[in-house]
């Protein structure tokens, strides 16, 4: 009798402790599925930022005898990952309302991918950096925006990346606002080398 009242006592106490580790398994259960849910609202959200172009310096001189090209350097905010960076792409137009328009311009505007001689758009650190050579006088009235494709990360399971991508939707391609820009180009009263920064 002692014997089998020992073995239910045993018995009692391997229950209690399967039911405490069945316990502690849901709540940490629990607590990774919070964990999990706050990580992928958090990327979501990041994803849904808006690409915002502002540009401090609106105007720019640029003095024809000048060695030196002018510079704009355009820098996005809203990017979420390094390899969206590198896929960024820019664009800078001749805006309607210019009476003037650049010797030598692209046609369709100017892109990473179609540089002149006297018109260039590169990337660097991220950014990318307007390069032009004017050769006649003029006031000149730019537009510029970018956009870009949202990468979503690689090192997430399946599962979670299918979960992100619902939660992203319709904000996967982002484009930001068009600002607007000019150039005085001239001889006399000009400015030997302006950089007038567009930022995001």
């Amino acid at each position: 009798m002692q014997k089998n009242m020992i073995y239910f006592v045993m018995y009692l106490v391997l229950i209690v402790e399967l039911l405490i580790v069945i316990t502690e398994r849901d709540e940490l259960d629990e607590k990774e599925s919070l964990i999990r849910d706050k990580m992928l609202n958090t990327l979501a959200e990041s994803y849904k930022q808006p690409l915002v172009l502002t540009i401090p310096q609106r105007t720019s001189d640029y003095n024809l005898k000048s060695k030196e090209p002018l510079k704009v350097v355009l820098t996005p905010v809203g990017v979420v990952s390094t390899s969206e960076k590198k896929n960024l792409e820019f664009f800078i137009n001749i805006d309607k309302k210019s009476k003037y328009k650049p010797t030598g311009w692209p046609k369709g505007g100017l892109t990473l991918n179609n540089s002149t001689k006297n018109f260039k758009l590169i990337r660097e650190n991220g950014n990318a950096v307007f390069i032009a050579n004017f050769k006649k006088e003029g006031r000149y009235k730019f537009t510029a925006y970018c956009k870009l494709e949202h990468e979503f990360p690689d090192y997430l399971p399946s599962y979670l990346l299918d979960s992100l991508k619902a939660r992203v939707g319709e904000f996967k391609v982002a484009k930001s606002n068009t600002e607007k820009f000019s150039v005085k180009a001239s001889t006399l009263g000009g400015v030997k080398k302006k950089r007038a920064e567009i930022s995001f």
